[in-house]
């Protein structure tokens, strides 16, 4: 008798639709989750059927295979969203996992929120962002983040935690080594007290500067981690001479050092290559070894570059 959980079970799902390279093959099992009560199920199917499984939020920082994943992906798609009004104009808002920033940072203005305007343009979700404790212009997830919703995929159990449990750093949570799941997130912000003008002047001004400096077109962002804030990893590439390297559909962008784009067409092994090459020649030229940003999901699991 098939379960609510098998009949959304769906098989051979592309995965090229799912991220922002626009690459990748098909998995085995593909589930949207919706419900967090289907969350245990389905780590139990693929612990039955002995296959990895990967959770996926917005694949906005991930290069899936050409041959696609031989497992369950499990793509996180719970999208509520509350507000909590505390003391001295403070607001708690507590996004589910898979509320992409961009929503979040709309719903907050839209209810006279400040505090997100930095991340206009992040893309990804809030679970992804809670994971990698993303951020963008100076705004890191770690500094807002008050408490997380987690689900231990060992044992199911389902705990609420503190900033403090994550043990943030630049790009870096706990959850990388602990594996734990989001199902949801609460950041602290404030009731807005500059003028909606204002705000937009501000949201406005991030926009053209990331239009200027980054391109557009199938990308991830970022690819490699900054060596240091005040050294990024595209100004070694720029200083290498290496902005507009092609191999085969994939180009380093000429506007950006640092963003790796699909040209169209662009295969897995294109990205790879041309990171690859790109990470050796600031090796040679600056005795530096880049490390990737980027999760690169092969057909079996997850693997370095």
């Amino acid at each position: 008798m098939l379960t609510k959980t098998d009949l959304k079970l769906v098989l051979t799902e592309k995965l090229s639709k799912y991220s922002t390279f626009q690459i990748g093959g098909p998995a085995d099992f593909f589930y949207k989750l919706e419900d967090p009560a289907d969350l245990n199920p389905l780590l139990q199917f693929a612990k039955k059927k002995k296959i990895p499984y990967f959770i996926l939020g917005g694949g906005s920082n991930i290069l899936f295979d050409d041959k696609g994943f031989r497992g369950l992906i499990i793509k996180i798609d719970n999208k509520n969203i509350e507000l909590e009004f505390g003391p001295k104009d403070s607001v708690t808002i507590t996004a589910d996992a898979g509320v992409s920033i961009a929503t979040l940072l709309d719903f907050s203005i839209k209810n006279n929120l400040s505090g997100l305007e930095k991340w206009v343009g992040l893309p990804g979700t809030v679970g992804g962002a809670v994971r990698g404790n993303a951020g963008c212009n100076g705004l890191e997830t770690g500094e807002i983040l008050t408490e997380a919703t987690l689900v231990n995929p060992k044992t199911g159990k389902v705990n609420q935690v503190e900033n403090k449990y994550f043990n943030f750093k630049y790009r870096h949570s706990k959850l990388k080594t602990t594996k734990e799941i989001v199902l949801s997130a609460s950041f602290k912000l404030k009731k807005r007290k500059i003028s909606t003008e204002e705000q937009k002047k501000i949201m406005s001004e991030i926009r053209q500067f990331r239009i200027t400096k980054q391109p557009f077109g199938a990308s991830t962002g970022s690819f490699f981690l900054n060596p240091s804030p005040q050294k990024p990893a595209g100004l070694f590439i720029e200083q290498a001479g290496l902005k507009g390297k092609t191999i085969g559909k994939a180009q380093i962008s000429p506007k950006h050092g640092n963003f790796l784009v699909n040209l169209g067409g662009a295969t897995a092994q294109d990205i790879l290559k041309l990171a690859r090459f790109a990470r050796q020649a600031i090796k040679h030229k600056f005795g530096l070894t880049l490390k990737e940003e980027v999760q690169i999901l092969s057909a079996k699991g997850l693997r370095k570059l």
